[in-house]
């Protein structure tokens, strides 16, 4: 998502956020997110880079992202209390907290890694269907785990 320019990522959350849509950002690439985007969003995706990126805390491990949670939840670093965020970890899983502030992990599948490439995405897309068909936010990540794990281990072509 990070991949188009600042200013069209904040036109399309503000027009989604004003028609009652939930918004989700896949902040990857890593790059600063300015709270005129961060205001709009109600899920935010980051791995280790991005968290460390917008929290200030280095995430090394499910305990390192628990703190870039609480940082990002406090509106520390960037981001000012965001409401629902998900730190992906890859091969160990992810660590994801809802809007009431409790924090749940979310293990990885075991699977033997055929390609990482567009893990990230199919994982953000898988969350936003489930996200979109009324599934809670835990729920949505179990599954988009579970698809995303199934991704990186198909045979490559």
């Amino acid at each position: 998502q990070n991949e188009v320019p600042h200013a069209v990522n904040v036109a399309a959350a503000k027009v989604a956020h004003k028609a009652g849509a939930l918004v989700v950002l896949n902040a990857a690439p890593a790059r600063p997110c300015p709270d005129d985007l961060l205001d709009h969003v109600d899920v935010l995706v980051v791995n280790r880079i991005e968290a460390e990126a917008l929290s200030g805390v280095a995430v090394a491990n499910r305990g390192s992202a628990r703190m870039a949670l609480a940082a990002l939840r406090q509106g520390q670093g960037q981001g000012r209390g965001l409401r629902a965020i998900i730190v992906t970890l890859g091969g160990e899983g992810l660590v994801v907290s809802p809007p009431s502030g409790e924090v749940f992990e979310v293990e990885a599948l075991p699977v033997k890694v055929t390609s990482t490439h567009g893990a990230g995405d199919c994982f953000v897309g898988v969350l936003a269907a489930r996200l979109a068909e009324g599934q809670s936010l835990v729920a949505s990540c179990h599954e988009a785990n579970r698809t995303a794990a199934a991704f990186v281990s198909r045979p490559q072509s």
